[in-house]
C-alpha cells in the first residue's frame, strides 16, 4: 500500500515557515509548557547544525575547484571525503549536547506542569533517557552523513554523466541545497524538538508520584491523521506502551507520539501530545514525601535499566554496547522495549 505524504510534507512546511514567535504560540495553544524556551533551544540547535552543514559543504565546493578535473576528484578524491566521519562526529557532538539541555528543561517543564510543588528539583532524568539522548544523536548523526554523501555522490555522478568541468560542477555545488541548507538545519531542529519534546514528557511521568496513566491526546492539523485522531483517547498505565495502527495498516507499540520506534511516516509533523492521569490517593502527599517518591520512581527504573543493560551485555558478548558501532540505536531501542514488555527470556 502507498501512502501519499504530500499533504504531510505540506503541513510541516508551514510550521518550519513560522517565524519564532508564531512557532511558540502555536505551541503553547498545543499544549506545550515553557514554549518560548522551547523555540530558543530549538534556534540554537539549527545554528549549530547550520554550521556543521556549512563548513563541510564548504571543504567540499574548495576541494572541488582545487582539482584539476572532474573525472580525477571523483576518482583520485571523492573517496576519501565520502568515508571521511568528521560531519558525523561534529553533528553527534552538537546533537548530544543540545538534546541533553532540550530533554532536562522539557522534563522538569512537565513535571512542574502537573506538580507545582516539585518547584527547585534537579534537573536529573533517568538511565533511559540518557541512553536516548546518547544512541539517538548517533543515529541522526549518522543518518544526516550519509544524507549529506548521497547528494555530493549524486551531483558528481551528474557532473561526470554531462561531461562538467570544475567550474560548471562547483556552480552547480553551490546552486544546490548541498550549500543552501538552512531548510535542512531548520527543518531537522524543530522535528527533533517535538521528539525531544515527547521523550521529555514520558520522563516527566515517570518522575511524577502523582501520575498513574498516560491518555494520548491528537492536536489537530490541517491534514489530520486518521489513525492518530482514533487515538484520541487511549489511555494505558504511564509506563505501558500505547497500541498504535499505523496508516499502512502496521501494528505499533510506542511509548510516546514521535517514538523513534515509529517510522517517519508516522512521525513527520505529528504534534500529538499526552495527558498525565493523577492517582487520586497520592494527591494528598506532603511535598517533601512527593521529593522522596519521585527518586524512589527514578531509583526503580534506573535499576531495571542496569538489568537490561547487564542482560544485552550477556547476550551479545559487548563490554559496552552504546559504544560499539556495529549496535546501532534501533537495535538497541527495540531490545530494550522488548525487554520491558517481557519478550526477552
Amino acid at each position: 500500500m502507498k501512502i501519499d505524504t504530500r499533504p504531510l510534507l505540506d503541513a510541516i512546511e508551514r510550521y518550519i515557515a513560522k517565524a519564532d514567535d508564531d512557532l511558540a504560540d502555536t505551541l503553547a495553544e498545543e499544549g506545550y509548557p515553557k514554549a518560548k524556551e522551547a523555540v530558543k533551544l530549538a534556534s540554537s540547535l539549527e545554528d549549530a547544525v547550520d554550521d556543521a552543514l556549512d563548513a563541510d559543504s564548504l571543504e567540499f565546493l574548495e576541494r572541488v575547484q582545487d582539482a584539476a578535473e572532474v573525472e580525477g576528484f571523483i576518482k583520485n578524491v571523492w573517496p576519501d571525503i565520502k568515508d571521511s566521519e568528521t560531519l558525523e562526529t561534529v553533528l553527534y557532538g552538537i546533537f548530544a549536547e543540545k538534546f541533553d539541555e532540550m530533554l532536562r528543561s522539557f522534563a522538569a517543564g512537565w513535571l512542574l506542569a502537573d506538580v507545582p510543588v516539585l518547584s527547585g528539583i534537579d534537573e536529573e532524568v533517568t538511565k533511559p533517557s540518557e541512553a536516548f539522548i546518547k544512541g539517538w544523536s548517533g543515529e541522526l548523526a549518522r543518518i544526516m552523513n550519509l544524507n549529506t554523501k548521497d547528494s555530493m555522490e549524486r551531483l558528481l555522478l551528474k557532473a561526470d554523466d554531462k561531461g562538467w568541468t570544475v567550474d560548471e560542477l562547483a556552480e552547480a555545488i553551490g546552486d544546490s541545497g548541498i550549500r543552501n541548507h538552512g531548510y535542512r538545519s531548520r527543518r531537522v531542529a524543530l522535528t527533533e524538538m517535538l521528539r525531544v519534546q515527547s521523550y521529555a514528557q514520558q520522563e516527566s511521568m515517570v518522575q511524577n508520584p502523582l501520575a498513574y496513566k498516560k491518555k494520548w491526546i491528537h492536536v489537530m492539523s490541517e491534514h489530520p491523521r486518521e489513525n492518530h485522531m482514533a487515538m484520541d483517547g487511549q489511555t494505558v498505565f504511564k509506563r505501558e506502551f500505547f497500541s498504535l495502527t499505523g496508516a499502512d495498516g502496521t501494528a505499533y507499540q510506542p511509548l510516546r507520539p514521535r517514538d523513534t520506534g515509529l517510522p517517519a511516516s508516522e512521525t513527520i509533523n505529528c504534534h500529538c501530545i499526552m495527558e498525565t492521569i493523577a492517582d487520586e490517593n497520592a494527591l494528598g502527599m506532603a511535598d517533601e514525601e512527593l521529593k522522596a517518591k519521585r527518586k524512589e520512581y527514578m531509583d526503580e527504573v534506573n535499576a531495571e535499566y542496569d538489568a537490561y543493560v547487564k542482560k544485552f551485555k550477556e547476550d551479545y558478548g559487548i563490554e559496552e554496547p552504546r559504544d560499539d558501532p556495529s549496535i546501532t540505536w534501533e537495535m538497541y531501542n527495540a531490545y530494550y522495549e522488548a525487554y520491558k514488555r517481557g519478550e526477552v527470556a
